[in-house]
């Protein structure tokens, strides 16, 4: 009724010696990242003053940035004001420089017909 099947599948591989175990967790503690609040978004165990320390950190930071935010609005703010102004005094100049331009062309006219007439 059962028979016995023919192993497909690869044999497991022997489990590691002692001496191996040990060598992996001595390499995991070298090798693994330093547990901090700002990674996982809580304090770590057992640094209550630490933890205070970095919540007040991080208002420092967060206040300073805040002033920084404030102060690039208020160049932006400005840096428009300017550049609207340099709009008006372009156009201001353009409006100036068609004048003389037919001026001129108006005066060399007159020349023209004195010189020639």
């Amino acid at each position: 009724m059962f028979r016995k099947t023919k192993q497909t599948t690869a044999p497991l591989p022997k489990p590691p010696t002692e001496e191996q175990m040990l060598e992996d967790l001595q390499l995991y503690h070298e090798t693994k990242p330093p547990t901090s609040a700002t990674a996982t978004g809580r304090p770590a165990e057992g640094s209550d003053q630490s933890g205070e320390a970095n919540i007040n950190d991080w208002w420092k930071l967060f206040e300073a940035t805040l002033e920084d935010h404030l102060e690039f609005q208020h160049i932006k703010h400005s840096l428009e004001e300017m550049c609207k102004k340099l709009q008006h005094t372009e156009s201001e100049l353009q409006a100036a420089c068609d004048g003389i331009q037919h001026q001129l062309e108006h005066d060399l006219e007159r020349l023209r017909t004195t010189m020639n007439g």
